[in-house]
């Protein structure tokens, strides 16, 4: 079986091999009934949201395993670095502990690092050898992506590599539009009714006092205002 670091030196020495594999079978853009389905959910999750739980739950009814994976710290992404890991990680097991099916990664929070997306490939790969492994993004990561200039594409850890192989759950994510075009060629594309919120919104509204009831669930509130976070 070929594993994903087989899939880069092809990409890098021969790009018409890479086709090749995809054409004969070795892609696919829908999933194969007949092996378990994995799916990693990535983000910081500072906090988790009610529509993290949305997408969480969603996930759920198609997939066997879901993983998040919140990250540690991130040079490209301040929102990761603005609370304590510790507080972080209690978050995350509130928000999701009561979740059939869904798994959480610690690994990161707990060596406040990111792992790119290439090598968590690599990783659950290795935990499930004969499963079919999805990564969970959102629209706002593939705008761009006809003309290869998705921040996928062009910032990512192998981006043009992994936006090729690798198969991926694009969540519609409102003020992000795309196109049929835009989409990674192995993906399903997933629009959530009433999806809203994110976590920039609720750190704003918790900075200025506001309430956030209706974008958290009632522990992840219990606990910020319990500790008193996201406060300027």
């Amino acid at each position: 079986m070929l594993i994903l670091k087989d899939f880069l030196n092809i990409f890098k020495c021969e790009n018409w091999k890479l086709s090749t594999m995809l054409k004969v079978g070795m892609g696919r853009t829908e999933m194969n009934k007949n092996k378990q389905r994995v799916v990693i959910y990535g983000g910081s999750f500072n906090p988790p949201c009610r529509h993290h739980a949305q997408i969480t739950e969603t996930l759920i009814k198609i997939f066997d395993v879901v993983i998040i994976v919140p990250c540690g710290k991130r040079q490209d992404k301040d929102s990761a670095n603005i609370l304590a890991l510790n507080h972080r990680k209690e978050l995350a097991r509130i928000a999701f502990k009561k979740m059939p099916k869904v798994k959480i990664d610690y690994h990161d929070m707990e060596n406040n690092v990111y792992t790119p997306t290439y090598y968590l490939q690599e990783k659950y790969e290795k935990l499930y050898p004969d499963a079919e492994i999805w990564h969970d993004i959102g629209t706002d990561l593939v705008i761009g992506g006809s003309e290869e200039n998705s921040e996928i594409q062009s910032g990512w850890t192998h981006g043009k590599m992994i936006w090729k192989i690798l198969n991926w759950v694009v969540i519609y994510r409102p003020g992000y539009e795309i196109t049929k075009e835009d989409m990674p060629p192995k993906a399903m594309f997933i629009k959530i009714p009433n999806i809203f919120g994110s976590g920039t919104m609720v750190r704003e509204r918790l900075a200025g006092g506001k309430c956030v009831k209706s974008l958290v669930i009632p522990e992840v509130e219990q606990y910020v205002k319990k500790y008193d976070l996201y406060k300027k």
